[in-house]
């Protein structure tokens, strides 16, 4: 089988990244797992950690990842969605031939030989959506290369979620608010519900701060199972020293180690919230007797990357991509933007997903724009514009419309006239994605 034989076979199976047209209750682990048990159980022949939330999980997972790469153990990272090609969900460490540790995705005879190891038995098996073979395939990668830590990112909820057949030495839960109300439900602690299905028997469990409404669900969720939870910021403490638009510093303080003076390259007070739990993650990990020196812990605070994500893909002008795609993300997305930058004249470029909250999202992420541009990406979930447009009609804004993302990013950069303006891309990671894409031809004056 060749690579688009094996790209063909997997996108045969049905993507609810790409539809909302359908039932989440519906859902199930027993597919995934019947597929794991045909391929001997590859799932566990490593050890994990798992994170969930609705918001800071990739960031998270990206900080653990690198942390533990730079300790020199030899780790897998599955996350969701991707931005451009399907590969960077499944990335692994390894140390190469000057003894230095880097970092690579699955490659495209990997994928190949994974897809036609697992064909016959997925054949078998009625139902199995996109995402499911995906996982599994992850997985017998990770075993395949030998990994002894993964670190899973969750997909939308937790309890049903195709990772979540891992028994994770910890769990752990970034910001949790409403997002997917359609599926995870209306409020906070139904979502929260969903979210702390991770949580297992022998786990421990960390947190950031949560609305009371998740927090009394997941001290009761970890009373049920017996298992001790710890808080970031009760348990292990972060202080800020600075930030700026090349990252932030911070020191943190744990319940074995300390920090001083770290620096992040993610921008945003909100990566400092998702670093500070990624290390609460690391020290926990100790408890299994996982332990990782200071200097590993600086580099891979130092190098952890996660693009798509408050970046800063140009300046002079200002060109900055952000995947904010409910009314949480929104908030802290302009709070950042309100911190970092002053420019002269904001651009919004905005398309979301036809499931999003725009009402919700609007109100903190247009308030200081000089100009709207509404666009839609190419994923068959996104929102049309002039269904966007009408949801925005409130606003009294010059609002313009645009069919693609390379059209609206034409136009904002034929709307800036000074070296401090601001173009701000957001809504969707399916839209940040194809805004990578549409950089290589896009022509930015410098003024």
């Amino acid at each position: 089988m060749n690579y688009q034989e094996a790209i063909n076979y997997l996108n045969s199976f049905t993507d609810y990244e790409k539809t909302t047209d359908y039932v989440y209750k519906d859902m199930t682990l027993d597919r995934v797992k019947s597929l794991l048990k045909k391929l001997d159980n590859p799932h566990k022949k490593f050890r994990s950690v798992q994170i969930a939330g609705t918001k800071g999980k990739g960031s998270t997972c990206a900080f653990i990842f690198s942390v533990l790469k730079e300790a020199g153990y030899k780790v897998g990272l599955y996350t969701s969605p991707h931005l451009i090609d399907f590969k960077e969900r499944i990335k692994i460490s390894y140390e190469d031939d000057m003894a230095e540790f880097r970092e690579r995705l699955i490659d495209q005879n990997e994928v190949s030989e994974l897809v036609e190891e697992i064909k016959p038995h997925a054949d078998e098996i009625k139902g199995l959506t996109f995402f499911e073979v995906y996982t599994v395939l992850a997985f017998l990668f990770f075993v395949r290369q030998r990994i002894e830590l993964a670190v899973l990112e969750t997909g939308m909820g937790g309890r049903l979620d195709a990772t979540n057949v891992v028994d994770s030495l910890v769990c752990a839960f970034s910001n949790i608010s409403m997002d997917h109300i359609a599926m995870l439900g209306d409020t906070v602690e139904k979502i929260a519900m969903e979210k702390t299905g991770i949580i297992k028997d022998n786990s421990l469990v960390v947190s950031v701060a949560q609305h009371p409404q998740a927090w009394r669900v997941i001290e009761a969720v970890c009373k049920e199972k017996n298992v001790r939870y710890y808080r970031v910021g009760k348990d292990f403490i972060y202080d800020v020293i600075g930030q700026n638009l090349d990252g932030s510093i911070f020191d943190f303080k744990g319940n074995t180690d300390s920090y001083q003076n770290l620096h992040i390259g993610l921008v945003g007070p909100f990566q400092i919230l998702n670093a500070a739990l990624a290390l609460s993650v690391i020290q926990l990990l100790r408890q299994h007797e996982i332990v990782i020196s200071s200097l590993a812990v600086k580099k891979g605070m130092e190098n952890a990357h996660w693009p798509g994500r408050m970046h800063i893909v140009h300046r002079n002008p200002f060109l900055v991509f952000d995947g904010a795609q409910n009314p949480a993300s929104a908030h802290a997305l302009r709070a950042a933007v309100n911190m970092l930058f002053i420019p002269k004249k904001a651009i919004l470029i905005f398309g979301v997903s036809k499931d999003k909250d725009v009402r919700g999202m609007i109100p903190h992420i247009a308030r200081s724009q000089n100009l709207i541009i509404l666009t839609k990406s190419n994923n068959p979930r996104a929102m049309d514009v002039d269904t966007l447009e009408q949801k925005m009609f409130q606003f009294k804004r010059i609002i313009k419309k645009t069919k693609t993302i390379q059209e609206a990013l034409n136009l904002a950069i034929e709307n800036t006239s000074n070296k401090d303006d601001l173009i701000l891309v957001a809504g969707s990671l399916y839209l940040i994605g194809e805004a990578y894409i549409a950089l290589k031809d896009l022509r930015i004056p410098k003024y």
